[in-house]
């Protein structure tokens, strides 16, 4: 296997100034209002996360109600008119010097790859992934399959990934971004980490990098 040096990004809050699922759940319901219908469902749910009664991935999936009523080509627009317009843009333009000085380009996120996939538009992305969704009759379901891609899920991803590839990581090139401290596993995957926008969050040989635009 060759050896290969990762950049390493997660998406929300780290890429994007906001987090996805809470714009999907507005787009979704603005775009498409019959799923207005279950909001009542959305709040239950996130009431009983706060209070430790069910765990995330079951909370998570109230918030991608909408995606039931929705096609790929609606994904797509959900992309092109708010996630697109939502970036950092210096955190593009590192992605851009990453894919341009060779690196391998991973974005990584715990949002659903359903929709996060198209990041892969912005040409310098090698691959995005993602928590999974259920599909059905070539339609997305809100029912998160498999393991919430967080934490050390995220590590079990990537090197999932790189043995798909063929690859090891090379981690005395590699780097990694996020914005949280949860991402610490996938971090101490390269020797190069940077907390985004948290220079308060600054341990674990992190390093702080700060989007202003």
């Amino acid at each position: 296997m060759t050896r290969t040096k990762l950049a390493l990004f997660d998406i929300d809050k780290t890429i994007t100034k906001h987090d996805s699922m809470l714009l999907f759940l507005k787009y979704g319901i603005a775009t498409r209002p019959r799923a207005a219908v279950h909001l009542t469902s959305v709040l239950w749910n996130l009431l009983l996360y706060k209070t430790g009664r069910i765990p995330a991935d079951k909370a998570k999936e109230a918030f991608f109600c909408a995606i039931n009523y929705m096609d790929e080509a609606d994904l797509e627009a959900f992309y092109d008119k708010i996630l697109a317009n939502d970036v950092y843009e210096e955190a593009v333009e590192e992605i851009r010097r990453k894919y341009a000085e060779g690196y391998h380009v991973l974005l990584v996120t715990a949002s659903p790859h359903a929709y996060m996939k198209y990041f892969k538009k912005l040409g310098c992305v090698h691959e995005v992934i993602g928590t999974q969704l259920e599909k059905s009759n070539d339609r997305y379901t809100s029912r998160i399959v498999g393991v919430n891609c967080k934490a050390n899920e995220k590590v079990v991803r990537i090197c999932q990934y790189a043995s798909e590839q063929r690859f090891t990581i090379d981690y005395e090139s590699s780097c990694a971004y996020s914005d949280c401290l949860s991402d610490l596993p996938m971090l101490q995957l390269v020797k190069h980490r940077y907390v985004v926008n948290r220079a308060s969050e600054l341990a674990h040989g992190l390093e702080g990098r700060r989007w202003n635009r």
